[in-house]
């Protein structure tokens, strides 16, 4: 009899293996609420690097333009302004 006894103490309860269950349940929620706010992090960063990196595009653009006219590469040659006519 002493030998059953060791046996049954040795396996936990329905009780303590629903305890153990949801200390598990509450850990792998917490993991993975951190890969979540970590992905979102991520995915804002990148959003954000992708419309800076559109207005610096922009910019430079803008300046080459200017830059263009300002030396009159962009003006019309008279070839041009007659075929319009």
């Amino acid at each position: 009899m002493d030998a059953t006894n060791q046996t049954e103490t040795a396996q936990p309860t329905p009780e303590q293996l629903l305890k153990l269950l949801d200390v598990q349940l509450a850990g792998a929620r917490g993991k993975r609420a951190g890969k979540s706010r970590n992905r979102a992090t991520f995915l804002v960063a990148g959003i954000l690097f992708i419309i800076a990196a559109t207005g610096i595009a922009l910019f430079v653009a803008g300046q080459l333009l200017a830059e263009l006219q300002e030396r009159g590469a962009l003006r019309p040659s008279a070839s041009q302004t007659e075929d319009s006519r």
